[in-house]
């Protein structure tokens, strides 16, 4: 068995809401006295000891709960799939022989094995939503700028949200009230986006649908402008920032980049800015912003396909990262929170569901959580 956990170090654990309840985090997360590694082994010898702890895990220990250790993550987050070959690639318990999904790889498999009550991650292009899907977990991204980021590894800065994991939805409240205050389970009305759904392989696509009809959503066309049109949109902004985040940490000779990682790299230096794509993404932001002022939520799958077997090639990830994107990108683009929900399985492989809301919407968004039950074998 793989180890989720890159270093074990306890902080906290004093009274409050959250008393009695262990959580791990994901190695973005600066804790005073510990380096931040974020899955390369050359920041061992260049990262400083921090002085401090990232601002998200602050409400965390007011509430009282231990932190127990950092988590395995992709290499510089840089990741959908969970394998890294300097730290190991973590277990996925609810299917030992696939990935259990990234880049919140280490943070999913932590929960999902039982070592920790929830898990910290970060969300930028699905990092917390796909390990949720595969590893059969509930997984929230919050909205963009809910939460603050200071002392988190930054890797595209207008699209990077804290989110959290927990193997039950009452968990995932219960931290959630930490930083939002009550949540109460109430169901709004629900968009089924076809489109979404149809992007799926059949398995998955016929298993989702079963899942989603306990909703009894309205079914709607989420792709008006096109599903390209949201990628051309989503991929030269977020590589942009990637590249001006690390481009010039990750070019200097003798970095040790895994291939997959290396590709993504030599992929953001190689993307020109597109002038389209900013006003695009405002565009796009506002329709769904208007589509969802007045409560609904819309339904979605969280990704869509299966977590692939292990170990996945690197053309084989660039193929599934396509396509998950698709996704993915509606929350990322238009900064709005999500949910992923354990509500579906196919021979016994999770397969998430995900709720997305309006912005500021996140404790509604946990209540319409609550009101639903595991299905799904894990």
């Amino acid at each position: 068995m793989s180890d989720p956990f890159v270093l074990r170090h306890v902080v906290g654990g004093g009274a409050g809401a959250l008393s009695g309840l262990d959580f791990a985090a994901k190695d973005l997360f600066d804790v005073a006295g510990t380096r931040s590694l974020w899955g390369t082994p050359d920041r061992a010898a260049e990262a400083p000891i921090a002085t401090a702890h990232a601002m998200a895990l602050l409400p965390l220990f007011a509430a009282g709960a231990r932190l127990v250790g950092k988590t395995v993550t992709d290499e510089l987050a840089c990741g959908m799939f969970g394998e890294n070959p300097h730290d190991g690639t973590p277990d996925n318990p609810a299917a030992p022989d696939r990935v259990p999904g990234g880049s919140s790889s280490g943070s999913a498999s932590a929960v999902a094995s039982g070592a920790v009550d929830f898990a910290m991650g970060t969300d930028t292009g699905g990092s917390v939503r796909v390990p949720a899907s595969f590893c059969g977990l509930w997984g929230i991204r919050t909205t963009h700028g809910r939460i603050a980021t200071a002392g988190v590894m930054p890797m595209a800065p207008s699209f990077d949200t804290v989110g959290w994991l927990a193997r039950e939805p009452a968990m995932l409240a219960r931290v959630g009230e930490v930083f939002f205050g009550p949540v109460v389970p109430r169901l709004p009305r629900i968009l089924l986006a076809a489109d979404a759904f149809a992007l799926c392989s059949p398995a998955v696509r016929d298993a989702a649908l079963a899942a989603a009809a306990r909703f009894a959503a309205t079914p709607i066309r989420l792709y008006e402008e096109g599903v390209e049109h949201w990628l051309a949109t989503f991929r030269p902004t977020q590589l942009n920032e990637l590249w001006s985040t690390h481009g010039e940490w990750a070019t200097r000779p003798g970095r040790r980049l895994s291939p997959a990682v290396a590709e993504r790299i030599a992929l953001a230096r190689a993307t020109s800015p597109s002038p389209a794509a900013w006003p695009a993404r405002e565009a796009l932001t506002a329709r769904l912003h208007a589509l969802l002022a007045d409560g609904s939520m819309l339904l979605i799958p969280t990704v869509h396909d299966l977590p692939p077997k292990r170990p996945a090639g690197v053309e084989s990830q660039i193929e599934f990262r396509d396509r998950t994107l698709a996704l993915t990108c509606i929350a990322s683009l238009c900064r709005l929170p999500q949910i992923s929900m354990p509500l579906a399985s196919v021979d016994g492989v999770p397969v998430g569901l995900s709720l997305i809301a309006g912005p500021m919407q996140d404790a509604a968004l946990l209540g319409a959580a609550l009101t639903q039950e595991v299905t799904c074998s894990n």
